[in-house]
């Protein structure tokens, strides 16, 4: 992919109270991941993503507390451009709720983790917040809660009737002053190197960026 033609892509980021602007950079060619209607065939799935030419095949699932979302191969030489529309008119079907991509990497190591979005993001009020607030934006910004880990401590989740792609959601919590931070559960695709059969972690179960403090204060105590 030429540079000429990454620089006409978007480079994907959000505002992390703790951490600043946080960056993902462009989106990869080889794979996307789609949020389908609940209940919804695969062979419904498989005709829908069928009417685009970019499609290959249906890569496998990732089930997450808010629903699954179907990993979509698309064909090699897919460029930065051409997925970036192939998202926005998966979004227009009616039986589709969103539409996110994987990341290209700095890293040329196979094994290395592909990172891509997913319609969860964890939110915390912990300090001056309080739940009220809380329930309050997610009506404002059209998001619903998932579930909540303490009081204070949320899993929420975006669609394509929110008020924007769940980055653009997260950056809109953090800039709330009663918010602690807020941050995308991202998808960690290991891909298949032939040798080992590739997988699929979040940030949740990996415990990665604040996840981690959370999952440590699950953990039973020794």
């Amino acid at each position: 992919m030429s540079d000429a033609r990454v620089a006409d892509c978007r480079n994907y980021s959000y505002f992390n109270k703790v951490y600043g602007t946080v960056q993902f950079g462009a989106v990869r060619g080889e794979k996307i991941l789609v949020g389908f209607a609940e209940g919804l065939s695969a062979e419904d799935r498989h005709r829908i993503l069928a009417r685009f030419p970019q499609f290959h095949s249906i890569d496998g699932d990732v089930y997450m507390d808010s629903g699954l979302i179907t990993r979509v191969a698309l064909y090699p030489g897919s460029t930065c451009e051409e997925v970036e529309k192939l998202l926005e008119k998966l979004e227009r079907e009616p039986a589709v709720q969103f539409a996110y991509p994987f990341f290209e990497s700095a890293s040329a190591d196979p094994t290395e983790p592909w990172v891509g979005l997913s319609n969860e993001f964890m939110v915390s009020t912990e300090g001056s917040g309080t739940f009220a607030q809380l329930e309050q934006l997610m009506a404002q910004t059209k998001t619903k809660l998932v579930f909540s880990f303490t009081e204070d401590i949320h899993v929420l989740r975006a669609d394509k009737n929110s008020t924007g792609d769940v980055l653009r959601i997260c950056t809109i919590f953090n800039q709330q002053p009663f918010i602690t931070v807020a941050e995308p559960n991202t998808i960690y695709h290991i891909p298949d190197t032939g040798i080992e059969e590739g997988s699929n972690e979040t940030a949740k179960t990996k415990g990665a960026g604040h996840f981690k403090a959370w999952k440590q204060k699950k953990a039973p105590k020794k």
